[in-house]
């Protein structure tokens, strides 16, 4: 518990929460000149409010009450900005202007003295209004062109960068501001009658009002300008005297404040991310101090004199507006409004714990040294616990039902049993299968689990991918759970999905086939009717599956000689045999299952040279893709500095100045469009060709473990190569697995930024793991190198070699 946070003293709730408020949605002043400040609201959701806060003695007098509300009007149009000021002709009252998208309404407050228990009512008049076509982003009111303060002017900011200026109850002049993109907040500067914002080149700028108002001058230039490097949250003035202002700018990461004629005064790093500020000046002009409070992301305010900090205090909220106000029982109180309406006055103080950590008796250290001895002795006597209570409190049955077609699709539902042992107060489901195949839902989220409850979910090809091969049918289902007592626990299960998901059996095996391979079992093989009863009712002796779908006409042929003992797969492509020989492995070692058989396959037959030439064609399509990838940056660059300038062009109404860049702007957009279809092409390619290439992987591992003389170093690489990754980085990360487990048994000597070289690397990386796999140990030689005419490669700069020696 933090020691300092604000206190709060009067609070209330607009609109229940229900409504929204935006980061210039608040106002603080006084509008009956009664000494005592105002405080306007006005809503996203078209609700304007003014509160005035009642007579109190003390600050510990004060609380909300009903009355404290004085207007709350519904409005037709969401509120974006509201100020205060003299906008109305020969009037000295404060009126307030209201910022709607695409109108301007200055309103006047009528008080009506009351001389019942109700006291004075608060009407809301409609003095004039302002409708304008372009959309509004921000109203800035001021005494421009030099007034004395005996009246006030509007000025109206639009998103595409047009300033509006209404003199009161009449229309000023429209001008637009260069150099303009995206909106940021404005304000105008008394003491130099001019206006400071942010332009499209992350300046400040500073434009002199008489010359924004000069019809005369198409090229408005700023009076001064300063390089920022980063965007503006807000930006606020604080006047010392009527005749010197400092501007105060809050940017990302940094705190500026400047005087007014633009000289940098200080600046603050931040170490923090900034929700809003609001800065004040304290004391008389002898002994100025210029102080801000500025709100951060941890919902903490942090007030600086100057670049120096005061005080930090916690704040009950992350509040998009803060401001200050005066009341005769509370001066200078903190205004916080949150997003969605908490409004509260608040002041500095502090909490302090009222617990108090008794008093800590003396230690006898000879009788902790003997409790010390005896716990050791209790460590040592202590047995492992029994497996019983080690079991995991949730138990999982998967059951997967029959496969259904519906159209060309098909379907399989998959049913979960999820049974506690204990009262789960909180279990999350979740499948996970290899791409193309999908499951829906793919996550189950379950709540106080008492009883047994079954989950359905649906197993399907993706109906957008449908080039991809099926590489495995393997379905895991994850459970992962908390009990009430912030027990966790996963428990996991793996089962398979039918096999005709992603084939469907073929009457006549076409007689061109690419690969094949042969499996030899010490037992009879089985039968394929047997073995694949759900394609056959017959006793074929040999069974031809296609992909599904039919149109890429790729087949499986599987053949049982019972003779020679084996099964013998062919296949239009090593990519698509791997679930048919995975399943054949499965099937005959589930039939044979009470026996201890034996499956082998010579390993002469392990497709190494299909690995390669599939990781080829694979590092050039991400080469291909990666070179796309730039042009299509570049274009966008090109085509950013084109509107820039198309912006400008604009701004001075010839048809003329602009025909050369729409010619150039089409054309740019025509390459981009172009090089856009192109990329999404080679992602599809390059999807498709990774499915090909996991595919390919796994039935790499499944040869290798039926000719393995070391399962520990299988093991290795299968959890090394055989695995599915979403940003196509397999080679890079194969190549750094590899090289860590082998270690310092080759040395490498090529760059892994070229793609050749970083083929080369794999391939000898897994050309030494094979041996290993396929080898004894003592017939695998300790080290091997593989040298060239460019010598060793470390893996660290050239540069950087004499630090590390």
């Amino acid at each position: 518990m933090s020691l300092f946070k604000v206190r709060d003293c009067w609070s209330t709730e607009c609109g229940r929460g229900t409504e929204t408020f935006g980061c210039d949605g608040l106002v603080v002043d006084d509008l009956f000149g009664a000494g005592e400040d105002n405080v306007i609201l006005g809503s996203l959701d078209g609700v304007l409010r003014v509160y005035g806060m009642h007579a109190a003695p003390t600050a510990a007098d004060l609380h909300y009450s009903p009355s404290d509300l004085l207007v709350e009007v519904q409005t037709d149009s969401p509120v974006l900005q509201v100020c205060t000021g003299k906008f109305v002709s020969c009037s000295p009252n404060k009126y307030i202007a209201v910022l709607h998208p695409f109108s301007l309404v200055v309103h006047g407050v009528n008080r009506i003295a009351g001389s019942t228990d109700h006291g004075d009512q608060y009407v809301l008049e409609t003095m004039y209004e302002h409708k304008f076509e372009r959309s509004a982003y921000q109203v800035i009111a001021g005494p421009f062109g030099g007034g004395t303060g005996s009246r006030d002017f509007l000025c109206v900011m639009s998103l595409d960068g047009a300033v509006s200026v209404y003199e009161q109850q009449a229309f000023g002049f429209r001008t637009a501001l260069p150099n303009y993109l995206h909106p940021f907040p404005m304000k105008y500067v008394r003491s130099a009658d001019a206006f400071i914002t942010l332009n499209a080149d992350f300046c400040l700028v500073c434009y002199k009002y008489q010359e924004l108002a000069d019809p005369s001058q198409k090229q408005k230039c700023p009076v001064w300008s300063c390089t920022l490097g980063e965007t503006v949250c807000d930006i606020q003035t604080a006047e010392i005297t009527p005749s010197a202002t400092t501007i105060h700018v809050l940017g990302e990461r940094n705190y500026y404040c400047f005087q007014g004629n633009g000289v940098l005064w200080f600046t603050k790093r931040l170490q923090y991310t900034p929700c809003c500020f609001h800065p004040y000046i304290l004391g008389d002009h002898s002994e100025v101090k210029t102080m801000c409070m500025i709100v951060s992301d941890t919902d903490t305010v942090l007030i600086y004199e100057q670049t120096k900090l005061r005080w930090s205090a916690k704040l009950f909220y992350r509040p998009c507006i803060i401001a200050r106000a005066s009341f005769k029982a509370l001066q200078g109180c903190l205004v916080l409004l949150s997003e969605t309406g908490d409004l509260r006055f608040c002041y500095l103080g502090t909490e302090p714990m009222i617990f108090m950590a008794p008093e800590r008796p003396p230690e006898d250290y000879k009788d902790t040294k003997n409790q010390l001895v005896q716990l050791k002795k209790e460590l040592q006597n202590m047995s492992l616990r029994d497996e019983a209570d080690t079991l995991p409190l949730l138990k999982l049955n998967t059951r997967i039902l029959s496969v259904r077609s519906e159209g060309p699709r098909k379907l399989c539902n998959v049913e979960v049993d999820v049974t506690p042992s204990l009262a789960i107060s909180t279990v999350q489901i979740t499948f996970q299968t290899i791409t193309p195949l999908v499951i829906l839902p793919k996550v189950v989220h379950l709540k106080d689990l008492t009883e047994t409850m079954t989950i359905r979910a649906l197993a399907h090809r993706d109906d957008d991918d449908s080039e991809s091969v099926v590489s495995s049918m393997e379905c895991t289902t994850y459970a992962y759970y908390s009990t009430a007592s912030d027990e966790l626990g996963v428990v996991q299960q793996i089962v398979r999905l039918p096999l005709s998901l992603a084939y469907e059996s073929h009457p006549t095996p076409p007689s061109d086939f690419s690969w094949s391979a042969k499996i030899v079992v010490d037992e009879t093989p089985v039968a394929l009717r047997t073995l694949f009863n759900e394609f056959v009712d017959s006793s074929p002796s040999e069974l031809c599956f296609r992909a599904i779908p039919g149109f890429n006409a790729k087949y499986v042929w599987v053949t049982a000689v019972p003779a020679i003992r084996s099964y013998e797969i062919r296949s239009s492509g090593s990519e698509y045999a791997n679930v048919v020989f995975e399943e054949i492995l499965f099937r005959h070692k589930e039939y044979y299952k009470s026996k201890a058989c034996t499956v082998r396959c010579d390993k002469n037959e392990i497709l190494v040279a299909e690995l390669y030439r599939i990781i080829e064609e694979h590092v050039v399509l991400k080469e291909k893709l990666q070179f796309v990838e730039d042009e299509t940056s570049l274009l966008c660059s090109q085509y950013r500095v084109i509107q820039k300038c198309l912006f400008n062009k604009l701004k001075e109404n010839t048809v003329q100045s602009v025909s050369g860049l729409s010619i150039l702007i089409d054309d740019t957009h025509e390459s981009l469009m172009e090089k856009t279809s192109e990329t999404k092409l080679i992602q599809k390619e390059l999807k498709v060709k990774f499915s090909d290439l996991l595919s390919v992987t796994r039935l790499l591992v499944n040869m290798l473990s039926l000719c393995s003389k070391n399962d520990t170093i299988l093991e290795e690489f299968k959890e090394t190569v055989v695995y599915s990754t979403e940003n196509q980085n397999w080679e890079d990360i194969v190549l750094q697995s590899l090289s860590y487990l082998i270690g310092n048994k080759i040395t490498l000597n090529v760059h892994n930024d070229v793609p050749a070289h970083l083929i080369m690397s794999l391939k000898t990386l897994i050309d030494f793991e094979i041996k290993r796999i396929t080898t004894v140990n003592d017939e695998v030689p300790n080290k091997l190198k593989i040298e060239n005419s460019r010598g060793a490669v470390s893996p660290i700069p050239e540069s950087e070699e004499d630090f590390y020696t």
